[in-house]
């Protein structure tokens, strides 16, 4: 019988049983044997009969032996189902039968198994040969081990699932820390190294009549309040290259020059406090519109030595800033509410400020000597000064 691929017929045709081979300008054909044996791809020819017991097998080429492991002589008339097992997906046989019947071809993919029993993705198409009588009479397969393509496409997935992952903890650390800072968190995994004393800019705000403000409003406004004033506070001191260092209910503590300095630290620290009330200024203004409460702040920066280093257990690591600088910043904080100043900053910062590489300060960087205070827990009184255009 001659064999001949569905849905047309050539005249340059050649038959398995090669009974019939076309003459062409460069002498004979070669045998269909011979193409089918050097094909580099598995080939495998059945039977029609797709009720049960099923096609049974009738040729397979060399490939497929060197694919599954199985020589001809022991899989010529079995059926091609004994290339499955427990992994192999049979779902994605359901459109097969309608499609190869109707004279089209199939292509799947799918878990196979070898002779010795290892696994393995096979990829494979399905044509119909139609006979003589116009109906299919066999099926040729078309296979090929993808197994190393799967693995390459799973690894791409699996990396890209991790980097998305990694985007996701950047952003996530992003929300506390500064892009900066957060780079060197995701990408270090010990940012700070080992405990060590720099030279830091230290600012903080803290809410003024918090306690009485929260009192007269429902937890969940309260918690709004917050939400809203930090993120107003985080964006300004991230853009000048902070990281906050922790929100304590009211207050929030940042620092600037970790966990390398910027070489203008002290600068960034005293933009953003008094961005920080011209932005408290601009909200104000839209709450008290509507009818809400003012929310006021105390802020204060200072600037100089501190400890630096990882703290708590492996499991769950912070970074913290401690020593006279953040003491100092936070007495300046509490002389703001004594001298109902919304902003003091001592003297040193002013000279850091000086000295940063930025030499180019804006303007609204000009300060006012606001005296010589004696502040809780320090033997030394300290200079302080106010914004001039306070």
């Amino acid at each position: 019988m001659t064999w001949k691929a569905a849905p047309t017929v050539s005249d340059d045709t050649i038959s398995v049983d090669n009974k019939e081979a076309r003459m062409t300008d460069r002498g004979p054909m070669p045998r269909a044997e011979n193409i089918l044996a050097a094909a580099s791809e598995s080939i495998l020819v059945t039977t029609a009969d797709l009720d049960a017991p099923g096609p049974t097998i009738v040729y397979v080429n060399p490939a497929f032996e060197r694919m599954t492991g199985w020589p001809a002589n022991e899989i010529v008339g079995r059926s091609p189902r004994i290339l499955q097992g427990p992994e192999t997906d049979l779902s994605i046989f359901s459109g097969m039968r309608e499609a190869i019947q109707g004279g089209e071809r199939w292509e799947g993919m799918t878990i196979n198994y070898r002779k010795d029993g290892s696994t393995f993705f096979m990829e494979w198409s399905i044509t119909p040969l139609v006979g003589e009588a116009g109906q299919p009479s066999h099926y040729v397969a078309v296979q090929r081990d993808v197994s190393a393509r799967v693995e390459a496409e799973r690894q791409i997935s699996k990396a890209r699932e991790q980097a998305q992952l990694s985007e996701r903890r950047k952003s996530n650390l992003a929300r506390y820390v500064s892009p900066r800072m957060a780079e060197m968190l995701a990408d270090r995994d010990a940012p700070l190294g080992r405990v060590r004393k720099q030279q830091v800019a230290i600012l903080i705000v803290d809410i003024i009549g918090f306690t009485k403000i929260a009192e007269s409003m429902p937890p969940e406004r309260v918690i709004a309040l917050l939400r809203s004033f930090y993120r107003r506070l985080a964006s300004i001191i991230f853009r000048h290259e902070g990281s906050i260092e922790h929100f304590a209910g009211d207050s929030l503590m940042a620092v600037f020059g970790i966990p390398e300095s910027t070489g203008k630290d002290a600068s960034g620290a005293l933009l953003s406090a008094l961005e920080i009330t011209n932005e408290l200024g601009r909200w104000n203004a839209k709450r008290q519109s509507a009818g809400r409460q003012r929310i006021d702040a105390a802020i204060s920066a200072h600037c100089g030595p501190a400890v630096l280093g990882d703290i708590g257990t492996r499991e769950s690591m912070s970074f913290t800033v401690i020593g006279d600088t953040v003491n100092t910043a936070s007495r300046i904080q509490e002389l703001c509410r004594a001298m109902n100043e919304p902003v003091l900053v001592s003297e040193a910062i002013i000279e850091q400020m000086e000295l940063d590489e930025d030499l180019n300060h804006p303007s609204s960087l000009s300060f006012k000597h606001a005296g010589t205070h004696h502040l809780r827990g320090r033997a030394q009184p300290i200079a302080v000064l106010a914004p001039a255009g306070a």
